[in-house]
């Protein structure tokens, strides 16, 4: 229901469609909120225990979220996963699936926040009680220069692009990135949470990340991969845009997501997760 049918009508004297009112700040980047991406594909029952988890570890923030859930293939069950769930702003796209960074960029251009989580459905959080979004937040807040807070377990090698590389992810080879000359440093929040920096240049990575919206907006939408190359190709594209802007990534300093897919697949059905 829009404000223009709910409780006002052409008879009402406060009612004129000539005289438009407009928010006095960007509407693409209200403060302090962040938008949660969500992107799916098939996969209904890891998408719903990865879903359920980090419904639950977002459950103790207090300020506002955005969930922006991105359907692609439009999934039946993963549907009706995402509308079963009543949050107070929430979105759901249905759409054929043109790959992941298609996807994403749906969700970025519908998201209102200043700070987008960016999530596929196969990262399970390891710490559903931490609150990961108010500590996110503070890191980001506290540090202006910080682009880009990374989330996934440092110890996740499926993931660990970097072992001899430190070019890609430096905190579990310190040494090796120290030597590469990016060192990393521990920096500590004004409430005293103590979280991992680097001047790395390849620090983005699609998932699991807090990423400012200004960040985006300098770098453009995610790039689509030459057709036959490695589908990571857009995103190893968007590495060298954020690294031209020689922005700071910091790491959330915790053992929180973990991918639950691909070939990760033994891992989630030893734990009896599908």
């Amino acid at each position: 229901m829009t404000s223009s049918t709910k409780n006002i009508f052409p008879s009402n004297s406060g009612w004129n469609y000539n005289i438009q009112r407009y928010k006095n700040y960007d509407i693409h980047c209200e403060k302090n909120l962040i938008s949660i991406l969500f992107l799916a594909f098939n996969k209904p029952l890891l998408t719903k225990i990865c879903f359920e988890r980090l419904v639950k570890s977002t459950s103790m923030y207090t300020g506002e979220i955005e969930w922006i859930l991105i359907n692609n293939d439009s999934n039946e069950e993963n549907y009706k996963l995402f509308s079963s769930f009543s949050f107070p702003r929430k979105v759901i796209v249905q759409q054929s699936n043109w790959g992941i960074n298609q996807g994403l960029n749906q969700g970025w251009a519908l998201s209102r926040g200043e700070y987008c989580l960016i999530m596929e459905s196969d990262w399970f959080n390891n710490k559903p009680d931490f609150n990961f979004l108010q500590t996110g937040l503070d890191i980001l807040s506290d540090n202006t220069s910080i682009d880009i807070l990374q989330l996934r377990a440092i110890w996740d090698q499926h993931e660990n692009w970097g072992s001899g590389k430190p070019e890609y992810w430096p905190w579990n080879i310190r040494e090796d990135a120290f030597k590469a000359g990016y060192p990393v440093s521990e920096r500590t929040t004004n409430n005293g949470y103590k979280y991992l920096e680097c001047t790395f240049p390849n620090g983005f990575c699609n998932n699991p990340i807090l990423m400012r919206k200004s960040l985006y907006r300098k770098c453009g939408v995610y790039p689509e991969p030459e057709y036959g190359t490695d589908p990571r190709h857009g995103e190893t594209l968007y590495q060298g845009r954020v690294a031209a802007l020689k922005s700071i990534t910091a790491h959330i300093n915790q053992e929180l997501f973990v991918h639950a897919g691909g070939s990760m697949r033994g891992y989630y059905e030893s734990k009896n997760w599908g």
